[in-house]
């Protein structure tokens, strides 16, 4: 997903489960927050001090020497050294496998009517490809054993992660005990304690309502460096003797934008990014076409990291796609319907919200119903992508949201920008070497929420025997005590 609907599709869903617009305003700028969060901007030591403006003597409280990142964005290191302890835990989360004992129901997390209206969780057949595989790419073949690491929807850790949720807010001991395990925790409590204890907790909510989006838009793919994030031409037939459908040089996909052309075929590549410009300034190129940002990607062997292949496809809402995924057999084609994960992802979002509001769960009622509405004419306006001077899926759909609100967010954020600064969680007051941070802003509490999530996702794997973090970002400590899996037991 993108800004569109972190931000803009969030607030209107905590707005529909009952928040006012100032907390769903930090709710979904802390669900936005997570793609923004990286080693090139927030990289450094932090002094952690009272202080809310530049002062020539800090009062350092507390020191923190590495931040937990939620996204990985150097180009090089993300293609050479893919950080699974980011990718995993903030945007595609493990889930294709059985129930561990013990997991919730679906109707115990969400009631009846939100289980009913939402599709129920699938484990994928990932050794449907095995056979192509082992004929051509067979190095590879090993990565299939991987297949639990496919993020799905409505996942046995999906569940987890919203019972966690529910549990937190709804307890501020617990919100109070995890803000005291990180670093300068007693001064952070040490004075409006409310206040703390409440942005505190929407913060944790925008969050897990970007992880638990993400489980809708980016299902199907895992966060390693693996072949099944790969895929063969859409034409590509194993049994044919068609050349056109060997699947030879071009991988290409099909879509429908929503838009009045209907169906298209297109190899989506890195020439589109803002690499293409070089490219068509070198011979044999034409200096005059415009790379269209929509179809970017990077379909070759450099990266094998979570939708990379497919580009922006699974972040355009409005977009319906087909291709044919490495971990599948190519005989089928699998298709997604975006506009219809999408709109299970807002209702899950409401669903989640609405109990963290109110401490019930969500009925599908007939306000509950016009509100699905309104967001389902947002997530369903078509975008040309098409187009000779090309508009990011992401902007189209930020006005669309736009339109449908009753009422604004309080910080109305332009996501052609990437990202907006209204869109960025505020905190820093001065780097020079070390970044100076206040205590008590929504920033430091967006990282000690943040680290709190990666150990509840760290933990849980470990536990399940699904997986073990191997990255060096996995092994840094950062803001929270390791006393904090006590809370998990």
């Amino acid at each position: 997903m993108d800004q569109d609907f972190h931000y803009y599709g969030t607030f209107h869903s905590a707005m529909s489960a009952g928040f006012g617009k100032d907390d769903a305003t930090l709710i979904a700028k802390a669900s936005n927050f997570i793609d923004f969060f990286h080693e090139d901007d927030y990289a450094s030591n932090w002094s952690l001090v009272s202080e809310t403006e530049k002062s020539p003597h800090y009062n350092v409280v507390a020191k923190m020497e590495y931040p937990r990142y939620t996204f990985q964005h150097g180009y090089w290191s993300t293609f050479k050294h893919p950080e699974d302890s980011v990718w995993c835990t903030y945007h595609f989360i493990p889930g294709n496998y059985d129930d561990p004992a013990g997991t919730p129901s679906r109707e115990d997390i969400h009631g009846v009517d939100v289980a009913s209206y939402i599709p129920r969780h699938i484990k994928r057949d990932t050794r449907g490809g095995e056979y192509i595989l082992r004929k051509y790419n067979i190095e590879k073949l090993n990565d299939l054993l991987w297949g639990r690491m496919l993020n799905r929807p409505q996942s046995a850790l999906s569940r987890r992660l919203i019972q966690d949720t529910v549990l937190c807010v709804g307890d501020e001991g617990r919100l109070e005990k995890i803000i005291s395990l990180a670093a300068g925790g007693a001064a952070i409590l040490g004075s409006n304690r409310s206040d703390v204890i409440h942005r505190f907790k929407l913060i944790l909510l925008g969050i897990r309502a970007h992880v638990i989006a993400d489980t809708w838009a980016h299902q199907d793919h895992c966060g390693l460096d693996n072949v099944m994030n790969t895929y063969w031409d859409v034409n590509y037939d194993p049994d044919s003797w068609n050349p056109l459908k060997f699947g030879l040089g071009r991988q290409s996909i099909d879509y429908n934008d929503g838009s009045f052309k209907g169906w298209n075929n297109t190899v989506l590549t890195v020439g589109n990014s803002t690499v293409g410009y070089v490219l068509n300034a070198l011979p044999g190129h034409n200096p005059l076409d415009i790379p269209n940002s929509n179809f970017e990607a990077t379909p070759n062997s450099t990266s094998y990291l979570g939708h990379g292949w497919l580009g922006h496809f699974p972040d355009f809402s409005s977009v319906k796609f087909r291709y044919k995924p490495c971990w599948s057999d190519p005989r089928n084609t699998i298709e997604r319907d975006n506009p219809k994960e999408y709109e299970a992802a807002w209702v899950e979002l409401t669903s989640l919200f609405y109990q963290a509001k109110t401490g019930r769960k969500l009925e599908i009622n007939e306000q509950v119903k016009s509100d699905i509405s309104k967001a389902r004419q947002a997530i369903e306006t078509p975008c040309d992508l098409a187009k000779f001077i090309p508009i990011p899926g992401r902007v189209t759909s930020q006005k669309a949201w736009q339109k449908i609100l009753p009422e604004q967010p309080g910080a109305q954020i332009d996501t052609l920008q990437e990202p907006d600064s209204k869109a960025v969680l505020g905190g820093v007051i001065e780097r020079k070497g070390t970044s100076y941070v206040n205590i008590q802003s929504d920033l430091y509490l967006f990282q000690i929420a943040a680290d709190y999530h990666f150990h509840f996702i760290k933990h849980y794997l470990k536990a399940n025997g699904i997986y073990q973090f191997t990255g060096e970002w996995s092994k840094q400590r950062s803001t929270l005590s390791d006393a904090i899996v006590n809370l998990f037991e």
